[in-house]
C-alpha cells in the first residue's frame, strides 16, 4: 500500500497491471497515444472543466464542472474510493497536480502523484505502452472538502485576515507585473529539486521554503496563478509538506478580473 501523497517510479512498478492502484495520465491525448505507463487511463484536466459565464457577461474558462459531473468523469476513468490513484504527467509540470487537487477536493482518501512523472519512470527503466486500455467504471463516492476550492466571494471574505496568505505561483517577473493585492510569490517551479529536476523537493525543504515566506500550519494558504494550473502544483506541494489549510482559487486572476478585481504590481520579498 502506498504510504503518502507521493509515489516513486520504483514503488509504482510492482503495482502496474494490478487492481491495487488506478493510474491516470494527465497529459494531452496525443502524448498519451505515443506511449503511456501500461494500464494508465488518459484524463486531461481540461475534460473536468467548463466555461463559466458571469452575470456581467464575462467568460471565465477552466472552471471546474459541478461535482456530480466530476465524479462521473472519475468513475468513467475507473477511479474507486477504496483504491489508491496515481496521477502523472511528463514531470516538472502541473497537469498531474491539477488532477491531484480535484481528487483531494472531492475527498479521495489516497491520491498519489508520481514523483518526476514520466521522466522518472523512463529513467528507472519503466516501459511504455501504446495499447488501448479497457476499464470498468469505478465506484467513487465523493466526500468533498469544500474549502479546498475558493471562488471570488471567498477571496474577498478572506482578504485582510491575518491567517490568510495569498500566493501567486507564476514566475517572479510575471508576479512583479500584476498580482492580486497583498500577495506573496512562490513560483511553482520552486517545488522541484534544483539539483535533481524534475523530482520534488523533500517535505522538509518545501515546509522550510513556505515558513521563510511566512506560511506555517497556523495559516490558510490560498494558491492562485493565471487560470489555476500552476497554482495546483504549489497546492499539492503544500499538502505534501503537511499543511492542512490549503485552498486553490479556481479561475485565479482571470476570474478575479472578470469580477472586477484589481491587479497590482507584486512586491518582492525582502532579501530577493
Amino acid at each position: 500500500m502506498v504510504a503518502d501523497e507521493v509515489i516513486t517510479a520504483p514503488e509504482l512498478m510492482p503495482l502496474v497491471g494490478s487492481a491495487r492502484i488506478r493510474i491516470l495520465d494527465a497529459r494531452e491525448s496525443d502524448s498519451y497515444l505515443e506511449g503511456h505507463i501500461p494500464g494508465a487511463v488518459n484524463l486531461y484536466p481540461n475534460a473536468l472543466e467548463h466555461l463559466e459565464i458571469l452575470e456581467n457577461g464575462d467568460e471565465v474558462d477552466h472552471q471546474l464542472r459541478p461535482r456530480e459531473e466530476l465524479v462521473a468523469y472519475l468513475r468513467a476513468a475507473g477511479v474507486r474510493t477504496d483504491v489508491p490513484v496515481c496521477v502523472y504527467d511528463e514531470g516538472g509540470g502541473y497537469l498531474a497536480a491539477r488532477i491531484w487537487w480535484v481528487l483531494d477536493y472531492l475527498g479521495h482518501p489516497r491520491p498519489r502523484l508520481l514523483d518526476g512523472g514520466l521522466f522518472a519512470w523512463a529513467a528507472e527503466g519503466g516501459v511504455l505502452s501504446t495499447d488501448a486500455v479497457s476499464i470498468s467504471a469505478g465506484a467513487f463516492v465523493q466526500r468533498p472538502c469544500l474549502s479546498r476550492r475558493v471562488e471570488f466571494g471567498d477571496v474577498i471574505a478572506l482578504m485582510g485576515s491575518p491567517f490568510a496568505v495569498f500566493c501567486n505561483t507564476l514566475p517572479e517577473d510575471a508576479f512583479r507585473e500584476e498580482s492580486i493585492p497583498g500577495s506573496i510569490n512562490i513560483p511553482y517551479t520552486n517545488t522541484f529539486a534544483p539539483d535533481n529536476y524534475p523530482l520534488l523537493k523533500s517535505r522538509h525543504e518545501i515546509a522550510s521554503d513556505l515558513a521563510r515566506r511566512g506560511v506555517t500550519p497556523r495559516h490558510r494558504l490560498i494558491c492562485y496563478c493565471g487560470i489555476g494550473y500552476s497554482a495546483a502544483q504549489l497546492y499539492f506541494a503544500a499538502r505534501y509538506a503537511g499543511l492542512t489549510e490549503v485552498s486553490l482559487y479556481d479561475g485565479s486572476m482571470v476570474d478575479w478580473t472578470a469580477h472586477g478585481g484589481e491587479l497590482v504590481p507584486g512586491l518582492p520579498h525582502d532579501g530577493e
